[in-house]
């Protein structure tokens, strides 16, 4: 069976990365929740605060310099998608970042930021948690939904048809299933590729 957004997510990777030479290096030190390093006087601290994007989110916050690295834990100017977990655990997590008072903050994907970042991401969720809610009671499915729900101020992030995962993430939580259930992959590149076909869009992954 032909996927079509299996096949075009496959294609950007090989155009926007070169995977050759890397070598995988194992961890060598596993915590549950936080753990501190000192860096050369530099102290750094590792905060477990997963699942939101994947089951290994974790953020790292340099106290002194006021920076923290939030991973895929935030998306600048750029749809967010989440593999597991809740859009609460979401927001409790870009909640905790604000509390730690990051004078810049380096986003997974996008550039970098403050606390604006934060403030765009959060409205944005609740946006399409709130809009999804919408479709959810009108019988609609979670594709159809993704066609129907307007982009709005976020048409220009990247990978806007993105916007389906967030959706079908709402969709879950409305039928009150596990957050950490599986995607069958296939099936959700094909999804996204059928949103951005739908809206007339560059299909991006």
């Amino acid at each position: 069976m032909l996927h079509p957004g299996i096949e075009a997510a496959g294609q950007q990777l090989l155009e926007d990365y070169n995977f050759d030479g890397i070598e995988l290096a194992l961890p060598t030190t596993l915590f549950d929740t936080r753990y501190e390093l000192d860096l050369d006087g530099t102290e750094v601290h590792l905060i477990y605060v997963g699942p939101c994007h994947q089951l290994g989110d974790t953020i790292i916050h340099v106290p002194k310099e006021r920076v923290t690295f939030a991973g895929d834990v935030l998306f600048r100017q750029c749809t967010p998608m989440g593999w597991t977990g809740s859009f609460e655990k979401w927001f409790q997590c870009l909640d905790l970042i604000s509390e730690l008072d990051p004078e810049v903050i380096v986003p997974g994907h996008g550039p970098l930021c403050g606390i604006e970042g934060i403030t765009e991401m959060k409205a944005y969720l609740q946006y399409v948690r709130d809009e999804s809610k919408h479709c959810f009671d009108a019988g609609l499915s979670s594709l159809e939904a993704a066609k129907q729900i307007e982009f709005g101020p976020y048409a220009e992030w990247h990978a806007p048809a993105r916007l389906y995962m967030n959706v079908e993430r709402a969709y879950r939580e409305f039928r009150n299933e596990p957050p950490d259930a599986s995607w069958d992959s296939p099936t959700t590149f094909d999804a996204i590729y059928q949103v951005a076909k739908a809206k007339g869009i560059e299909v991006e992954f």
